[in-house]
């Protein structure tokens, strides 16, 4: 969003200064200028962007153990490593990060098992930073099994 209101307010501005002008050549130049100033603005706040991964803070709020925790791409046949290694106690979490070169606009599954072999997935997680609570099946009938909000202390 920060992005998009930069490359907004720098087309504003250059069509502003060129409306101003009129016609007048050094306020066409002028124009040219902050135009051309706005689009390396553009790229180096883009850059900066992509910089910044992909984390996922998860926090098991089920009631019991959970044995199993994957994050993969939508469609992916490899869930990849089992995430919470030798298991992810209630009350415990675990800070997930997508690697660099990950795909930015996919979405992905965050997929959970509890010790009573219960498995719940949530499949449309976007590119982003938040913290997520993983849900027991009861707390979950709503419409997700995950909650995007830290535990209350």
């Amino acid at each position: 969003m920060k992005l998009k209101n930069v490359a907004i307010a720098a087309t504003a501005l250059a069509l502003a200064v060129g409306m101003t002008a009129c016609g007048n050549s050094s306020s066409t130049a002028a124009s040219s200028s902050v135009a051309s100033s706005a689009a390396a603005s553009s790229e180096a706040a883009s850059s900066e962007a992509a910089v910044e991964p992909a984390e996922y803070t998860v926090y098991n709020t089920t009631g019991t153990n959970v044995a199993e925790l994957y994050l993969y791409a939508v469609g992916s046949e490899d869930k990849g490593e089992n995430l919470a290694g030798e298991g992810l106690a209630d009350g415990e979490s675990v800070v997930l990060t997508l690697p660099e070169d990950a795909d930015t606009s996919a979405k992905y599954v965050l997929e959970f098992t509890t010790d009573d072999g219960a498995t719940q997935s949530f499949e449309t997680l976007s590119y982003e930073v938040t913290p997520i609570s993983l849900l027991s099946v009861d707390a979950a009938a709503g419409a997700t099994p995950i909650a995007f909000a830290a535990p209350e202390k």
